[in-house]
């Protein structure tokens, strides 16, 4: 009887994937309120990833004040968006005397931060299987 037990547990553990497990879809990343200059940076962060050092990311083109980012094969889950555009094209987003960004930047949502970024949670978005759009507005 024992033996039995163990060897259903073997097998459950072992079932695959369902179809509803395995779909993902793309994620479209907007941005308005770009300025002239450098590229737009953005990253896709998961919940388990925060908002630091986020496995997804990519840069685009800034055409008359938009750019639109495109990641593809996105689980559904919760998700946020941390974006800036590079002005200076110097591959990091530049801060003031204060500490303040001075290029143009924003998050998932509108989330602010209070003396550093927002929480996961004030940017987060939850995410359908089939992907979805995010729309982000730049600013400083």
């Amino acid at each position: 009887m024992r033996l039995s037990i163990v060897l259903v547990s073997a097998s459950l553990s072992a079932a695959p994937l369902s179809v509803a497990d395995a779909q993902t879809g793309t994620v479209e990343v907007r941005l308005t309120g770009a300025r002239p200059g450098g590229p737009a940076m953005v990253q896709l962060c998961s919940e388990s990833e925060g908002l630091q050092e986020c496995a997804r990311y990519t840069t685009v083109p800034v055409r008359n004040g938009t750019a639109t980012a495109r990641f593809s094969n996105v689980p559904a889950g919760r998700w946020a968006v941390v974006a800036f555009q590079d002005i200076d094209s110097d591959g990091r987003l530049g801060f003031g005397f204060f500490g303040r960004p001075n290029e143009p930047w924003g998050y998932s949502r509108g989330a602010q931060g209070v003396m550093g970024p927002p929480d996961f949670a004030a940017a987060a978005i939850a995410v359908p299987a089939t992907g979805g759009v995010i729309p982000i507005r730049l600013g400083m």
